[in-house]
């Protein structure tokens, strides 16, 4: 029996925005290294079948202009991103996406560190996230056993997958879950808690 059974299980990626300075933004105690402009995920089954995708773009409070280097990674423009929705409403339209009773799979531990980040940075409550499980480590253990840290492309590769664009945060929440589907999840997922 699979572990991740009778859970709302979710494959999420984020992508932020980080200042062209070295001036950082700080708010409630917290300092924003990196600015959260869209939500990607994939909403999938015991099986890890596709339930259903989520993508949004938050529109900067603060990073209002794109970094060069996030841009040409990410392909998004400033004028993308302000096309999107204030983080918070974001926040919340993708937590109640996610549902009751959820898990969040993540590509390393970056992706729920930003998310804490921005929601302490505009002062809001944490605790009640979702358990977040590092799918990098999971590979590493199972595949490569290197103990080192992978990117997503080279896993991708590593499994001989087609990949969905990279670096758009719905296409490497579609990626994450593609090199899930090699991986076993028979196992407790503790280890692999963040």
């Amino acid at each position: 029996m699979s572990v991740i059974e009778h859970h709302n299980n979710v494959a999420f990626d984020l992508e932020w925005n980080i200042p062209n300075t070295r001036y950082r933004a700080e708010k409630n105690g917290t300092r924003l290294s990196g600015e959260i402009i869209q939500f990607g995920a994939v909403k999938f089954d015991e099986n890890l079948e596709t339930v259903d995708t989520y993508m949004q773009m938050v529109r900067p409070a603060y990073y209002h202009k794109m970094n060069k280097e996030v841009e040409e990674l990410t392909e998004i423009t400033s004028e993308d991103a302000h096309a999107g929705i204030p983080f918070q409403q974001a926040v919340q339209e993708f937590l109640d996406w996610c549902g009751e009773d959820c898990w969040f799979f993540s590509w390393s531990d970056n992706d729920i560190i930003r998310l804490e980040e921005n929601m302490q940075f505009y002062g809001m409550e944490i605790d009640d996230l979702p358990a977040c499980y590092d799918m990098q480590l999971m590979f590493d253990d199972q595949v490569t056993m290197e103990d080192r840290d992978f990117a997503l492309s080279y896993a991708i590769w590593k499994m001989g997958i087609k990949p969905a664009r990279a670096h758009d945060a719905l296409n490497d929440a579609l990626n994450t879950l593609e090199v899930m589907r090699h991986l076993s999840f028979e196992e407790d997922l503790e280890e692999y808690a963040l």
